[in-house]
């Protein structure tokens, strides 16, 4: 047998030899990060322009000062240590909540109700849960809010939720969104962060159902907080209406104004919100947010 290469032999090697080198990652690059991630806004392009519209908007109606007030946080004293949900409890959280979002406490009415007692059909099919936990409504001149008494135990989901339904105070029962093309929901989450409150309300955007993980892991690349946790089955039930990313890019534009690059509470947010916030961040500083009039 000739041991002299074949035409087909010969050219597959020269088409080996000429094959280009592999693109190198950069070292300050982890291999599991999208090669786009580094540098790019965490929400879509149709969210980016949606969140600073009405960031804009809540600047023009609320005053550049409102959003310099003092970010609510779990060391705020919003509610005590021993913290057991009885109404007098409750009614104190309300009266804190509605100081930091400039909402008159005298003006403000609570009331409770189960949300265990609601038809099953209430709740979406599947394992993404949506159920109402908390309403606003005006009576006699008065805001009613209220609240569910499955989240009275869970001081911090309930402030997100009162933070939510004053945030329908200040723009429904003020009339500042009369005539206004806007989801109203998704607005009221954009003004409870606008108005401090927005560490509670991203913090509950997304709540496990029933993972017992003591431990939680930063999302990175593609990869989810419930993937790397192993909880992706598990049913969930969500809070508000802005998602987990897009409070997150809200908090950071909420930064920007408040000429904050590295708030120390960041670090104490759940790791969806925080992975957006800090993505978020360093993507503002490249470009600032277009002026939107």
């Amino acid at each position: 047998m000739s041991r002299t290469p074949s035409r087909w032999a010969r050219i597959w090697r020269g088409r080996r030899r000429r094959t280009p080198k592999r693109a190198v990652t950069p070292p300050n690059v982890k291999p599991w990060v999208r090669s786009d991630e580094v540098d790019r806004c965490p929400v879509p392009p149709k969210d980016r322009e949606w969140v600073e519209r009405w960031m804009t908007w809540c600047v023009k109606e609320f005053g550049p000062e409102a959003v310099k007030r003092e970010t609510a946080l779990p060391s705020s004293g919003l509610f005590p240590a021993d913290f057991a949900g009885t109404p007098a409890q409750v009614e104190e959280l309300v009266g804190r909540v509605c100081m930091v979002m400039g909402v008159d406490p005298g003006d403000v009415r609570v009331r409770y109700f189960d949300s265990a007692d609601e038809a099953p059909h209430a709740l979406r099919s599947g394992s993404r849960r949506h159920r109402t936990v908390g309403r606003y409504q005006k009576v006699d001149g008065h805001a009613v809010i209220e609240l569910d008494l499955r989240e009275a135990g869970q001081p911090a989901v309930l402030t997100a939720v009162i933070a939510h339904e004053l945030g329908h105070v200040r723009l429904l029962g003020e009339g500042r969104v009369q005539g206004l093309d806007v989801d109203h929901e998704r607005l009221t989450d954009l003004v409870t962060v606008f108005l401090g409150m927005g560490f509670f309300t991203a913090n509950a955007a997304y709540t496990f159902t029933k993972s017992v993980q003591r431990f939680s892991v930063l999302p990175l690349g593609d990869l989810t907080e419930r993937m790397l946790t192993g909880t992706a089955l598990d049913p969930t039930h969500h809070l508000g209406y802005l998602t987990e990313r897009q409070f997150g890019y809200a908090l950071a534009c909420y930064c920007l104004l408040r000429g904050e690059t590295d708030p120390p509470w960041s670090r104490r947010l759940e790791p969806g919100a925080r992975a957006a916030l800090r993505q978020g961040l360093r993507y503002l500083h490249r470009r600032p947010p277009a002026n939107h009039d």
